[in-house]
């Protein structure tokens, strides 16, 4: 599936979404997200598509949104575009979504990574939110999801006086998980935490998302039990007794998303 911004390659157990618009570094614009969300409702339509990377390219995964098309809006065209909503459609897809940061990823690119389950990066990488410093603040979750990810008082640095991180240091704040190294490049890392999360059952994969992202939104009790009650329900799959058939057989289980 290719659109003008967009590109999906569907590859065996997994997907991957290319932002590819290189001569505005990936600026996010309302033609660029809608051409990402379509593509990933249709990888979450897809059954053979267990987890989805989102990735840019060498000049960037994308720079922020697009400040002339921002710029030239209206307070009211601003609230009723639909642009920033573009961002809760992403966060609505179910299935893993893994984010391969190369090069820059500021305002909006970084928000949009904020969304993605799973971060990883190359050494080229650059995160931030600059937006102050233009005159305005985020406004696609960064203020939000930045304080979750990394504390408030890097958050507060990041938002506040511009600060970006690299590479290492977005690793030791906890904003993303792994660096590519020694030749290994940020798609081939992702593709390879993607292969490996095609490999377990899908509805535990969904569930386990499920309830990791709950825990951002209730206290721990509710969360304890939010994960206790899909922890009895995923009881009933086909692909649980399978898997317990598969590991008492000491054979690789063969999981149907049932």
């Amino acid at each position: 599936m290719t659109s003008s911004l967009v590109i999906t390659e569907k590859q065996s157990g997994f997907a991957r979404v290319i932002l590819d618009r290189p001569a505005k570094r990936n600026a996010l614009n309302i033609e660029m997200l809608t051409g990402l969300v379509d593509a990933l409702r249709d990888c979450q339509a897809d059954p053979a598509v267990r987890a989805i990377i989102i990735s840019g390219s060498e000049r960037g995964f994308a720079a922020g949104a697009d400040i002339g098309s921002l710029a030239a809006a209206s307070p009211i065209e601003l609230y009723t575009s639909g642009f920033s909503e573009k961002w809760d459609e992403v966060a609505a897809i179910t299935k893993p979504l893994i984010a391969a940061i190369s090069s820059y990823a500021l305002g909006g690119g970084l928000e949009l990574a904020l969304i993605c389950d799973i971060v990883v990066a190359d050494r080229t990488a650059v995160l931030g939110l600059p937006e102050t410093a233009i005159g305005t603040i985020p406004g696609a979750g960064g203020t939000q999801r930045l304080v979750r990810a990394v504390g408030k008082s890097m958050a507060m640095e990041m938002v506040l006086a511009g600060r970006k991180l690299d590479a290492e240091e977005a690793r030791a704040c906890g904003l993303i998980s792994s660096i590519a190294v020694d030749g290994e490049t940020v798609d081939n890392l992702a593709c390879a935490i993607a292969e490996r999360i095609a490999q377990a059952a899908p509805i535990a994969v969904t569930m386990a998302k499920a309830a990791v992202l709950e825990s951002f939104e209730t206290p721990l009790s509710a969360g304890i039990r939010y994960e206790r009650s899909l922890s009895a329900l995923i009881a009933a799959s086909d692909d649980r007794a399978e898997g317990m058939r598969a590991f008492a057989a000491k054979e690789r289980p063969q999981f149907k998303g049932r």
